[in-house]
């Protein structure tokens, strides 16, 4: 909703614009949430940002880790870990990718 408001008013022509508003209006509301332990609220915002920025490596890592750690959902943990590692180009100088194949290794080690 708050998409296709800004949209409206932005207008179409400033798209890339309005998706960085909106990527850090979400990423916002996401840190916001971790830090209230709002687990599940913190998950819907990064699906608003990932539908924005599907590849945005962050979005993807907090997912993995409230799968993980908040839901038990070890299967989805472990896309989210895999994807960021794919989307990274497995990059072990990428912050990102460094921390996602980390917490998969601790994550598939707590399942063997």
């Amino acid at each position: 909703m708050v998409a296709a408001i800004l949209r409206q008013v932005v207008g179409r022509e400033d798209d890339a614009r309005t998706s960085n508003v909106l990527a850090s209006a979400f990423r916002t509301q996401i840190v916001r949430a971790l830090g209230e332990g709002r687990w599940r609220f913190a998950d819907h915002f990064c699906d608003k940002l990932l539908a924005e920025d599907p590849r945005n490596l962050e979005a993807w890592l907090w997912k993995g880790h409230l799968a993980w750690r908040y839901f038990q959902d070890t299967s989805a943990a472990l896309n989210c870990f895999r994807r960021v590692l794919i989307l990274g180009g497995f990059e072990s100088s990428n912050e990102y990718v460094a921390r996602a194949r980390s917490s998969l290794g601790q994550l598939l080690e707590q399942l063997s």
